[in-house]
């Protein structure tokens, strides 16, 4: 049995992703992820899952320690390639370096991946312990809430610029299956999606406190269905 997770962050998906305007925002998202993170320069960053490094380049380039870790060896081969400095490193969300860090990053949705829930869990476990007492996770990722709001009917197709989405959403467990095309790029994924509730809930759970939601990286749009979800915690 293989993980879609371990072919799907090929070159196709940043092509793909790319052509959907999904990266266009980097510039302001780094700008905001220094303003919510309020930390020193050198401080060190673990960006989880990295992906092609646009995210650890630009907080590299500002002056702090980053490292990027990530399960795709595209990912990383593109992250060296088109965005080098950080430290870029092959490993499984669930087993990050031991740090500690000033904080850890988990950001574009890249949450919820694995079969089983309690494999989330142990990512969120496993950055907690890599944080630094008075560390903070920032996350920004989809909500059930928001997933509910876009695709009503659920299996209605969704064009994202020169792409669509369809997919269908089990709303017992939260998993949502979805393909998205892109001229002869067709790309599958599962994705278990968590409304604000359960995910407050476990990070609270697992020692996490100070736990800030928004629905927007300016620390202000309160979250909404209509909203992506950011969240804020310290140790």
């Amino acid at each position: 049995f293989m993980d879609w997770w371990e072919t799907f962050f090929d070159e196709d998906y940043v092509e793909a992703w790319t052509a959907a305007e999904s990266f266009e925002r980097t510039a302001d998202q780094v700008e905001a992820i220094e303003r919510l993170l309020d930390a020193p320069s050198g401080a060190r960053i673990l960006d989880v899952p990295c992906g092609f490094g646009r995210i650890a380049k630009p907080l590299h380039d500002r002056g702090y320690r980053v490292t990027g870790i990530d399960a795709s060896a595209t990912q990383l081969r593109l992250a060296q390639e088109r965005n080098p400095g950080p430290h870029y490193l092959h490993r499984d969300m669930r087993r990050p370096p031991a740090g500690p860090y000033d904080a850890v990053l988990n950001f574009f949705s890249s949450f919820g991946y694995f079969e089983a829930r309690s494999d989330d869990i142990a990512a969120l476990e496993a950055w907690f312990r890599v944080l630094r007492p008075g560390g903070v996770l920032l996350m920004e990722l989809m909500h059930r809430d928001r997933v509910a709001h876009l695709y009503d009917p659920d299996d209605k197709p969704v064009e994202h610029g020169p792409t669509r989405e369809a997919g269908h959403t089990e709303w017992v467990t939260g998993v949502r299956d979805a393909t998205v095309t892109y001229g002869s790029v067709s790309k599958s994924f599962r994705i278990r999606l968590y409304t604000a509730t359960e995910l407050v809930g476990e990070l609270k759970r697992i020692g996490l406190s100070a736990v800030e939601v928004w629905g927007d990286l300016d620390g202000v749009t309160p979250l909404s269905p209509a909203t992506h979800m950011v969240v804020r915690a310290t140790k």
